[in-house]
């Protein structure tokens, strides 16, 4: 890590803090603000030299079948999003996966109510499409 994500990681930590309640940090530094139906992973990495990013995703269905089905739903209308997208997220040659919502932000346009508004877009987009996706492809909460 360097001096400039050390310092956004720990002015996102302070703001999801005062806006959200049971916040902690992973043993993978990630900022984690849990919901009812799933958590926010707030992660601070930087992508161009000085340049920082905050990542805000959240898990829609995790073991979830990668089947043909749910592949082919995620490619067609996973950018159809106002803002954010899904993706998959698999280790290996595994045959499910933990389907995800995210959306960036650049470091330097990043302030407390811009970091609340899409940690709770992003929470909110990842409960809705859970609603309509599990009982269409399976999987679970990653609550459950």
């Amino acid at each position: 890590m360097s001096e400039l994500t050390d310092a956004l990681r720990a002015r996102c930590l302070d703001w999801v803090r005062s806006r959200f309640d049971g916040v902690y940090v992973n043993r993978h530094g990630a900022i984690i603000v849990p919901f009812a139906k799933t958590v926010v992973f707030v992660e601070v990495t930087e992508v161009f030299t000085g340049r920082g990013r905050v990542n805000v995703r959240a898990p829609v269905l995790v073991d979830l079948g990668l089947t043909p089905e749910v592949t082919r739903h995620v490619a067609v209308n996973g950018g159809n999003f106002l803002f954010g997208a899904l993706s998959f997220y698999a280790e290996g040659d595994a045959d499910t996966a933990t389907l995800e919502f995210d959306y960036s932000l650049f470091g330097e346009t990043v302030n407390e109510a811009v970091l609340a508004a899409a940690v709770r877009l992003v929470n909110a987009s990842a409960t809705k499409i859970q609603d309509q996706l599990r009982p269409r492809f399976g999987g679970r909460s990653i609550l459950a």
